[in-house]
């Protein structure tokens, strides 16, 4: 059985949401730069009052595989923007989830896998994105708490030396 290597799109959308490591020929400035076209494209159909639920959904897929903090963050608001309305309800759910954990936001990404679950119970990627969510959740959580208790052990060890 010979393994067929990724193809560059598959790569591209793994790579965006830190699945895998990128390729050595992939540059963040392509991806910026096809940003800044779309946004462009984006303004102005929003000028002329007549955005797109078709664009506005690619650029906020765009938007959310950005390595900038604020691109996905304006991936979030326009994807909840397109649920909303109830267009590729699904989709937009599932690329809420991953922007909503790619900027550490799991409350929402829980929610939004709640939302996804109740529409699609018998769906295994809902199952799966809820999964990841949840272990997500817990292990950054007990991560917190293993760093806030050696801040505190540190803060008392420095007291007591003082005594």
């Amino acid at each position: 059985l010979k393994l067929q290597p990724l193809r560059r799109k598959q790569r591209d959308a793994l790579a965006c949401f830190g699945a895998m490591e990128t390729s050595v020929d992939w540059d963040q400035s392509m991806i910026l730069d096809e940003i800044k076209t779309m946004r462009e494209q984006y303004n102005q159909q929003v000028a002329k009052e007549e955005p797109s639920p078709k664009f506005q959904w690619e650029f906020a897929c765009t938007l959310a595989c950005s390595p900038r903090y604020a691109d996905v963050i304006e991936a979030v608001e326009l994807l909840e923007e397109l649920v909303e309305v109830g267009f590729r309800r699904v989709d937009c759910l599932h690329h809420l989830i991953l922007a909503n954990l790619k900027i550490g936001q799991y409350a929402k990404a829980k929610d939004n896998a709640d939302v996804w679950l109740h529409l699609e119970p018998d769906n295994g990627v809902a199952r799966m994105m809820y999964s990841v969510v949840v272990e997500r959740a817990s292990h950054d959580g007990w991560i917190a708490w293993c760093g806030f208790a050696l801040l505190a052990t540190g803060l008392i060890a420095a007291w007591l030396r003082r005594k």
